[in-house]
């Protein structure tokens, strides 16, 4: 962790904030705290033969009344059925595996795997989270075939997620906020 040392200098931070581009899923392996596979990204075309089977099953008004998202590969509900599917071991029992967006793996690590949480603007733009009744949506996750307990715990925006392991900052730092922002083309 020298390289947080590097950047921070001597004293740590008060509090720490996550941010990330929102469409990128990783799955990791609890003991491990390491990703099974490589991050699959927004610009991936991979699961392109998932999206043109769910559009012609005529499921779009669901998804688009809950999610509040058109039925699109760039959303990632798509991506992580296809690490599913394509992964050998990905559909462990749960508590072996964690799926989430980028923010959720980096406050797993700095938790030292202790809180596996996301915030309302990463999770709304998976297309597996009702925005309006503010959790993960049990037809959209059978839809997808994705196990909840894969998922992270949602919160708002301002929330103390957690604290980072003491031996990062020389002192648990809390970390009190998260978003998604969007990619500018």
């Amino acid at each position: 962790m020298s390289v947080l040392r590097q950047i921070i200098g001597s004293d740590p931070p008060a509090a720490i904030s996550i941010t990330n581009q929102r469409q990128t899923s990783v799955i990791w392996d609890w003991a491990m705290g390491a990703p099974i596979h490589n991050a699959i990204v927004w610009q991936d075309r991979r699961t392109a033969n998932i999206f043109v089977s769910l559009r012609a099953s005529g499921v779009e008004p669901m998804v688009q009344a809950r999610a509040g998202l058109l039925l699109d590969r760039y959303f990632l509900a798509t991506k992580l059925k296809w690490l599913l599917d394509t992964i050998p071991g990905a559909r462990a029992a749960k508590g072996v595996l964690a799926a989430g967006t980028v923010d959720s793996f980096l406050l797993w690590k700095l938790t030292g795997g202790q809180v596996h949480a996301t915030d309302w603007t990463n999770a709304g733009r998976t297309m597996r989270y009702d925005i309006h009744r503010r959790h993960w949506d049990a037809d959209l996750l059978k839809l997808f075939d994705i196990p909840e307990g894969l998922l992270p715990e949602v919160y708002p925006n301002v929330h103390h997620f957690g604290d980072t392991e003491p031996a990062l900052f020389g002192k648990s730092v809390p970390i009190f906020g998260m978003a998604g922002i969007r990619r500018r083309d």
